[in-house]
């Protein structure tokens, strides 16, 4: 394939997520929705849309299919790796206090919409379930990484992980799966419409949510948390995967995941643990716009480079 072709094909799966991205800006600046809608919105997504998304694609799967452990095992030691990186560097960008939001931003990426969009404008539902396996895991961890990052006391993480809808859909779905039973048509296709509100909704509330005048502030600090979020820790961890042989549609997904921009729950995490959840809105605002970018370029690299 010729560079202009791999180019559209990589275009076909970053584009409809940064047009809704703009539908999501025209609306809200024409006051077609409001704050109240995305905060709704969002609610809608997180608590019930994705969580059903996520129950589907594990229960409809034989237990077989879902889990590549060598992804998974690799994904999970790549991010200790790439926080324990971004810890140690941060002291060059940032002061004491911004540590942590520093590299909370710098590793979180907006794997549960962003992620999964991308992987399915990628490959189709045929990968829902590994992906959905694969974003049990990784969340997790994450909320792990991200308590201890922003807070020297480590109390409720356990019931948040507990109480996590995404975590309480996949392993519902997963222990559906394991009784080798269809789900009962009604249950499915009810299920199934509220599922299809996930990357639309999601979509179009991350674009209104989007604060332009936040970037006047650490403009600096934000930019170099946003090259690492989108550009150099997924280099680095692809390179890795690469060497160790992951290739194909794995090599696919654990890019896509790895480079999405930084997740709103940053911010929340932020803005609840420390004083700088301004530079965390700062940062999930500059990624969100070079992210469809960045994911363009980064799969016709490796498409061209044959991994993928």
């Amino acid at each position: 394939m010729s560079f202009f072709q791999l180019l559209e094909v990589s275009l076909q799966v970053s584009a409809p997520l940064l047009i809704l991205l703009i539908i999501g800006i025209i609306f809200k600046r024409i006051q077609l929705i409001d704050d109240h809608f995305v905060a709704v919105g969002n609610k809608v997504v997180f608590k019930v849309a994705l969580p059903c998304l996520l129950f589907l694609s594990m229960a409809n799967k034989p237990d077989g299919q879902m889990i590549n452990f060598t992804l998974i095992i690799y994904a999970i030691i790549a991010t200790f790796i790439s926080v324990a990186s971004v810890w140690i560097l941060s002291p060059l960008f940032v002061d004491k206090t911004q540590k942590g939001v520093f590299t909370q931003c710098a590793f979180r990426g907006n794997m549960g919409i962003i992620g999964i969009a991308l992987c399915l404008n990628a490959y189709g539902e045929t990968v829902l379930a590994q992906v959905s396996v694969y974003l049990a895991f990784l969340v997790i961890l994450y909320n792990i990484l991200s308590v201890i990052l922003l807070s020297s006391t480590k109390r409720g993480v356990i019931i948040n992980l507990v109480n996590n809808p995404l975590i309480i859909a996949i392993t519902l779905g997963y222990l559906w799966s394991t009784f080798d039973q269809p789900l009962p048509q009604i249950a499915q296709t009810s299920i199934s419409y509220l599922a299809k509100l996930t990357l639309p909704l999601a979509l179009l509330c991350i674009g209104a949510s989007l604060e332009w005048s936040s970037l006047k502030e650490n403009h600096k600090i934000a930019t170099w948390c946003s090259a690492f979020k989108l550009v150099i820790l997924p280099l680095l961890v692809c390179i890795g995967a690469v060497i160790i042989g992951i290739k194909g549609e794995s090599l696919g997904i654990l890019f896509l995941m790895m480079s999405t921009p930084t997740a709103a729950a940053a911010y929340v995490m932020s803005q609840q643990m420390t004083d700088h959840g301004r530079l965390a809105a700062e940062v999930i605002t500059l990624s969100t716009i070079l992210s469809p970018i960045t994911v363009t370029l980064g799969l016709v690299i490796l498409k061209y480079l044959g991994h993928i």
